[in-house]
C-alpha cells in the first residue's frame, strides 16, 4: 500500500506534467518553466551591467561628442549657461540674441545643444549680433491677423482730474457697441473748441471753430468725448465740415416768386408729407443742396453777410414748375463730397465707456469702423523709454497686445490701398522691428505667412526698434551704429518732433545696424551663409570713436 508521502510525490510529478505541458508544450521537460525564467533574468541582468560597463570604459578611453555643431546654419546653445553661438572659420562667434542668430544662419538654421566640456577647447571670436532686437521671435502658427483698436480712454491725475489718453490693442479686439452708420461721436483735441471733429463712418471730420457747422448739424449741447492727438493721428482725415464755396454769392441773380434775388439765397420745393427739397441759388441757375449742405449755408455768416444783408437767412418755397425752368446744369454748384448727407444722429458715450476705432483687416483694405468698448477692455500696460527703442509717434499712453502671438504687418501708404516698403515683424509686448527686405521674413521662419497691410499711421503709433537685417546680424555691432540707433530713440528731439520726418519714411522706425552710419561695410554676408568671417587680430580696430550724434530733426504737426 502507498504511504501518504508517496501520494504527494506522485500528485506534485503530475501537477508538474500538466504545467510542463501548458506553458513549454513538453511534459516531459528535466526542468520546470519557472526555474528556466529565474536563470534568464539573472543572465540578462548579467549581461546589461557588462555592456554598461564596457561602455563607461569606451567613454573614459574615448572622450567626446559629436561634431554636429560644427556644421554651416547650426545654433549652438550652451546647456549649462544658454548662451549662443555661431561655429565660423575654426571658432565660435558669440551671438548677442536668438533673432541675430537666426538672420545670420537664415532658414536654415537649427538648434543644437552642446555641453560646456564640448566647447571648451574651441577658440572663441568677436562677438557678433544687432543689440536691442528680440531675444525670442512668435512662432509662425502664432502670427495673428485680428482686428486691432485704437481707444480714446482717460486716467487719472496727481490732482484727481481726469486727462485723455490713448491705448492701442495690438491684434486685440475686445467686445464693443458699434457706432451706427447713422451716427457720430463728437471729439475734441487737445486745443480744445479750436480742435473739435465729428467721428462718422471711420473719418474725423473737423469742426471749424467759425462758421456755427457744430450747432447746424445739432451737436450743439453734446458734451465732446476728449482725444490726445494720438489717437486723432490714427483716425483717417475726411474734409472739413463747412458750408459749401457758392461762387459770386451777393451777386444779382433772376427774379423768383415775384421778387428779384441774389446769388447765394435759400429755397425750397415742399411736397405734402415730406421736407421736400432744398436748393441755393448760384451764379447759373439753382442747384441742389443735401440736408446737411443747407444747414451748413443757412448757418454760414456768409450766407447771411452776402445774400440776405445781415438778415436771419430763410428758405423761399417755390413751386416745381418755376424750380425747374430755373435749375442749374447738372455738375455745377456747390459740392459736399465726403461728408453726410443727412446729419448725423449724435452718439454720447457713457462714463464707462471707450471711443474706439477698429481696424479689421481685410484683403487690402482694411475696415476702419468707430465703436464703443468698455472701458475695463480699452487698457493696457504703460509705455516705458527703453534702449535702441522709439516710442510712438506720437506717443500713446498705453500697450497691450497677446503675450508670444505676434503679427507680420505691412504698411499702408496714405490714401492709396498700395504697402510701401519692407513689412515689419510685431513681436508679443507690441513693439514693431522693420525688416531690411521682404525676404528676410523667410530667414525668421515666415516664408509662407502673408503680411497684413494696415494703416500707416496706426504703426507710427507703436514703438520701434532696430532694423532686422541679415548683414548687420553677421557683424560685430558697431558704437556708431548704437550712437545712431539711442539719438533716434530721442536724446535730440521729442516724440512730436519726429513724427513728420518718421512718416515720410515708409518702412519707418530705427535704422538698425545695417543702415549704416558712413562707413563702408567689409563685413558683410550674405543671408543663410552664417557670420561674416573672423577678421585676423592685426586689423583689429583700435579704441572706438566718439559716437556721433544724429542731428535734431525739425517739428513737424500731426494729424
Amino acid at each position: 500500500m502507498q504511504s501518504r508521502r508517496d501520494q504527494v510525490q506522485a500528485y506534485s510529478f503530475v501537477v508538474g506534467r500538466l504545467t510542463s505541458g501548458m506553458l513549454g508544450g513538453n511534459p516531459d521537460a528535466v526542468d520546470t518553466p519557472a526555474t528556466r525564467t529565474r536563470r534568464g533574468a539573472v543572465v540578462s541582468a548579467v549581461l546589461s551591467v557588462l555592456l554598461c560597463l564596457g561602455f563607461l570604459v569606451y567613454g573614459l578611453l574615448v572622450p567626446g561628442g559629436s561634431d554636429a555643431w560644427r556644421e554651416p546654419g547650426a545654433i549652438i546653445v550652451e546647456k549649462e549657461t544658454g548662451a549662443r553661438f555661431l561655429y565660423s572659420g575654426g571658432s565660435l562667434r558669440p551671438v548677442l540674441n536668438y533673432t541675430s542668430a537666426k538672420l545670420a544662419t537664415g532658414a536654415a538654421g537649427t538648434v543644437t545643444e552642446v555641453s560646456a566640456k564640448d566647447l571648451s577647447g574651441t577658440a572663441r571670436g568677436t562677438p557678433i549680433g544687432i543689440p536691442g532686437v528680440p531675444d525670442s521671435l512668435p512662432a509662425a502658427d502664432a502670427l495673428r491677423g485680428d482686428p486691432w483698436q485704437v481707444c480714446a480712454t482717460s486716467r487719472a491725475t496727481d490732482d484727481g482730474k481726469r486727462a485723455p489718453v490713448t491705448s492701442v490693442g495690438v491684434a486685440v479686439s475686445a467686445r464693443a457697441q458699434k457706432v451706427p452708420a447713422g451716427g457720430a461721436v463728437l471729439a475734441e483735441g487737445p486745443h480744445g473748441k479750436r480742435e473739435q471733429y465729428l467721428l462718422w463712418r471711420g473719418k474725423r471730420l473737423r469742426l471749424p471753430e467759425r462758421g456755427g457747422a457744430r450747432q447746424a448739424l445739432g451737436f450743439g449741447t453734446v458734451d465732446p468725448v476728449r482725444v490726445d492727438s494720438a489717437f486723432l493721428s490714427a483716425v483717417p482725415a475726411g474734409p472739413d465740415v463747412r458750408a459749401p464755396e457758392v461762387p459770386a454769392r451777393g451777386g444779382q441773380g433772376p427774379e423768383l416768386a415775384g421778387k428779384r434775388r441774389r446769388v447765394g439765397e435759400l429755397f425750397a420745393v415742399r411736397s405734402s408729407g415730406s421736407a421736400g427739397q432744398h436748393y441755393v441759388l448760384g451764379k447759373d441757375g439753382l442747384v441742389p443742396l443735401t440736408p446737411v449742405g443747407y444747414q451748413l449755408l443757412r448757418a454760414d455768416p456768409g450766407t447771411r453777410e452776402k445774400a440776405y444783408g445781415g438778415g436771419r437767412p430763410t428758405a423761399t418755397v417755390l413751386d416745381a414748375d418755376e424750380t425747374q425752368a430755373h435749375l442749374a446744369d447738372r455738375g455745377e454748384g456747390p459740392r459736399t463730397g465726403g461728408l453726410p448727407s443727412r446729419p448725423p444722429r449724435p452718439v454720447q458715450p457713457g462714463s464707462g465707456s471707450a471711443t474706439c476705432l477698429r481696424i479689421a483687416p481685410h484683403g487690402h483694405r482694411p475696415q476702419q469702423t468707430f465703436t464703443l468698448a468698455p472701458r475695463r477692455y480699452a487698457g493696457g500696460s504703460p509705455l516705458v523709454e527703453r534702449a535702441h527703442t522709439t516710442l510712438g509717434c506720437p506717443r500713446p499712453g498705453l500697450l497691450s497686445a497677446r503675450p508670444g502671438a505676434g503679427v507680420l504687418a505691412a504698411p499702408l501708404s496714405g490714401g492709396r490701398h498700395a504697402t510701401t516698403g519692407a513689412p515689419f515683424l510685431i513681436t508679443g509686448d507690441g513693439t514693431k522691428y522693420p525688416l531690411a527686405a521682404r525676404k528676410v521674413s523667410d530667414a525668421l521662419g515666415y516664408g509662407d505667412a502673408s503680411a497684413v497691410p494696415l494703416p500707416a499711421a496706426v504703426l507710427r503709433l507703436l514703438p520701434t526698434g532696430p532694423r532686422l537685417d541679415p548683414a548687420a546680424a553677421a557683424r560685430p555691432p558697431r558704437s556708431a551704429d548704437s550712437a545712431s540707433g539711442d539719438s533716434a530713440s530721442g536724446d535730440s528731439a521729442s516724440g512730436d518732433e519726429r513724427c513728420a520726418d518718421d512718416g515720410a519714411r515708409p518702412a519707418g522706425g530705427i535704422q538698425g545696424p545695417a543702415a549704416g552710419s558712413g562707413t563702408p561695410d567689409r563685413t558683410r554676408a550674405a543671408p543663410g551663409r552664417g557670420p561674416a568671417p573672423e577678421p585676423a587680430p592685426a586689423s583689429e580696430p583700435g579704441p572706438a570713436p566718439a559716437p556721433v550724434r544724429a542731428p535734431a530733426r525739425s517739428a513737424g504737426t500731426t494729424g
